[in-house]
């Protein structure tokens, strides 16, 4: 089974709650061993999956530029912010916070998309 997207946290007790006063905790160290091993082999799924979206042409909004490497940062309607990926769109036009525009995927990075723009 391969998730498209996958957020991993630790277990943290929660004051008043059965599970918190249990015996044999697993230690922070675990949880973070465990946490990093899950993140690791998402990130190679997540990879697979962004390069398997390329030739796509995809419906984003701007969320602002990065004007010293003339690209732009995007989402999709599946990219919730301060959680998912971006689309970092290449081109040499002028593009507003708040544009929708289309963009074709040209390459991927672990959680990202690379891509330029559709007239």
């Amino acid at each position: 089974m391969e998730f498209d997207r996958l957020g991993v946290f630790t277990y943290s007790p929660e004051e008043g709650t059965p599970a918190a006063v249990m015996e044999d905790q697993v230690p922070e160290e675990v949880k973070e061993a465990r946490k990093e091993e899950l993140m690791g082999i998402q990130q190679e799924i997540s990879l697979k999956k962004g390069r398997g979206r390329v030739g796509e042409t995809l419906l984003c909004m701007v969320e602002g530029a990065i004007p010293r490497e003339g690209a732009y940062v995007a989402r999709t309607y599946a990219d919730a912010p301060d959680v998912d990926g971006y689309l970092f769109i290449n081109t040499g036009e002028q593009l507003m916070s708040g544009d929708f525009v289309r963009a074709r995927v040209t390459g991927a990075l672990e959680y990202d998309l690379i891509g330029e723009l559709v007239q």
